[in-house]
């Protein structure tokens, strides 16, 4: 370079297919340094006979947050509705004033960019720090059909998890009473009806099946036939099997970050169009990061052994 030339300028010239948004997220992901400092602006001049460096991936922990054009994969789409696997990490929605990205935004968002009439509508929601398969509705007519689908359970989901230890019966099914508490934690309600409180709660159910063990780890495929807050997380607590870096109803090791990301993953989910009434079937395998991290935790319980 014999010119100043601005960081824009020369990202363009090193990709000129790319559009600006993404150059500017190249930078926001501290990707481009130069003199061995993250960029901070486009409009950065960069001094003539100097050359940024450009790394592949993201450098700043602000980019440990997923872009939710490349994280949020599209698994099904049509005027009626919209199935994508949310990434762990991501808020599915919350209140107007959230600062924080949420996947119903960053959707609607990117909808809006080709048609500003075009969004979409929740249906449920997944944990923030969970993964998978999730539907949103993209009219209100579908919204209305797809909220009495899951309402009236006729709704297939199935859930992989790791959780510790192996539950006595290698399947079987859970019921218990679950009350929210004013912090937003759930409780299970204890049994005997002559305890006070006892009546609360509503009833979550849901079926397992153990697919593989090593006693330290399990893993567990379920179904769940209710749809409450936390639902999978607190039954398995209450048996004593607590979900892999389950932060809230796991190991005291979870809070201190000492274990894996929440290993909690919708695999399947099976419903009826809402116009055409044709049965759906979705599928998103388990993260490979969960079975690696499986794999290596026993790995290294059995070193320790």
């Amino acid at each position: 370079m014999t010119d100043t030339i601005t960081i824009l300028e020369f990202l363009q010239q090193t990709y000129p297919q790319a559009k600006t948004t993404t150059l500017r997220q190249m930078v926001q992901d501290a990707r481009v340094m130069l003199h061995g400092k993250p960029v901070r602006s486009l409009k950065q001049l960069v001094p003539a006979g100097v050359v940024p460096h450009l790394c592949d991936t993201p450098q700043n922990t602000a980019a440990e947050s997923p872009r939710l054009d490349d994280a949020v994969r599209t698994v099904h789409a049509d005027a009626d509705l919209l199935v994508v696997v949310k990434p762990a990490g991501l808020l599915t929605a919350t209140h107007a004033e959230e600062k924080r990205p949420t996947l119903l935004a960053g959707v609607n968002r990117v909808l809006s960019r080709d048609n500003q009439k075009l969004k979409t509508h929740l249906v449920h929601r997944l944990d923030k720090d969970a993964s998978g398969l999730l539907v949103l509705a993209r009219s209100v007519r579908a919204l209305a059909d797809l909220k009495r689908q899951f309402r009236t359970h006729s709704i297939t989901r199935e859930y992989e998890l790791v959780v510790h230890g192996t539950p006595k019966a290698p399947a079987g099914r859970l019921e218990h009473r679950l009350l929210e508490t004013e912090s937003g934690m759930v409780r299970v309600c204890p049994p005997n009806p002559q305890i006070a409180g006892a009546s609360a709660g509503k009833p979550a159910i849901l079926d397992y099946q153990l697919l593989r063990s090593n006693r330290a780890f399990s893993l567990i495929r379920c179904r769940l036939h209710t749809g409450r807050k936390h639902q999978i997380r607190v039954q398995f607590a209450a048996i004593g099997h607590p979900v892999v870096g389950d932060v809230f109803y796991g190991t005291a090791a979870a809070r201190r970050g000492g274990e894996s990301r929440l290993c909690l993953h919708a695999v399947h989910v099976q419903l009826k169009h809402p116009r055409t009434g044709k049965i759906l079937d979705f599928q998103s395998p388990l993260p490979e990061s969960i079975l690696r991290w499986m794999q290596t935790a026993s790995e290294r319980k059995a070193k320790k052994k």
